[in-house]
């Protein structure tokens, strides 16, 4: 990042400034409702997080180092096919656009850290699960789930979000949980995000005077985590 202090309205503050804190606020409102003993729905909204600025870094950051939390909306279903077996299906709408510093064009024209300087770019994205639950016996029970998100990246901010690779598209969930007394139980899950990646033309192009010596630039990502939890019915 060395080389873009050049280009930023605060030049020492763009990168090498050990860790920032944040803070801020916002208002998250929800429902859950049943409608009928084999039908549940739930919708929730989320305006977007007021936080509080990124000072050592108020020159990378568009709007003096503004990183706020993108509004947010979801609505979904719970079906109970059988009292054994249940379908859920859910919708959300993530607004990253309204945040100047995660979605303005990293091709702005402007100083990195002003309101309108270069950001990540990334697009708003609808984001579709589904997911299956099934109880095998009164201890065991299963569950297996796909995700489908749109892409926020554009291949004209491959550079720059090489500090943030978020392209994975595909996600895919298995877990269960497991009664090991009558007030104990022990849940695990596993999450694949496939491979995907982006490739785009290199900001590095219009910074270097050799034409197109930056050539193109390829970001990827894949993602796997595995998790387990104890738990306990009082």
């Amino acid at each position: 990042m060395q080389l873009f202090t050049q280009f930023s309205g605060s030049p020492s503050n763009v990168s090498n400034n050990d860790y920032d804190s944040s803070t801020g606020y916002g208002v998250r409102l929800g429902y859950l409702g049943r409608l009928s003993d084999s039908i549940s729905i739930g919708a929730a909204y989320a305006t977007k997080m007021k936080m509080g600025k990124f000072d050592k870094y108020k020159g990378l950051f568009a709007e003096d180092g503004g990183f706020d939390m993108p509004e947010n909306y979801n609505i979904g279903m719970m079906i109970r096919a059988t009292p054994a077996l249940s379908f859920g299906l859910d919708y959300k709408r993530i607004n990253y656009n309204d945040v100047n510093s995660v979605g303005n064009p990293s091709t702005n024209q402007a100083p990195l850290g002003a309101s309108n300087g270069p950001g990540f770019g990334w697009q708003n994205v609808n984001v579709w699960k589904f997911g299956v639950e099934y109880a095998v016996n009164s201890a065991l029970t299963v569950r297996a789930g796909y995700g489908k998100s749109d892409n926020p990246i554009m291949a004209r901010d491959v550079t720059f979000n090489i500090l943030a690779p978020g392209v994975v598209q595909d996600h895919y969930t298995l877990g269960l949980t497991y009664a090991l007394a009558k007030n104990s139980e022990i849940t695990m899950a596993y999450m694949h995000a496939a491979k995907q990646s982006v490739t785009g033309s290199s900001l590095f192009n219009a910074l270097i005077p050799v034409p197109n010596a930056g050539g193109t630039e390829t970001i990827q990502m894949y993602e796997n985590s595995f998790g387990i939890a104890w738990g306990m019915k009082l």
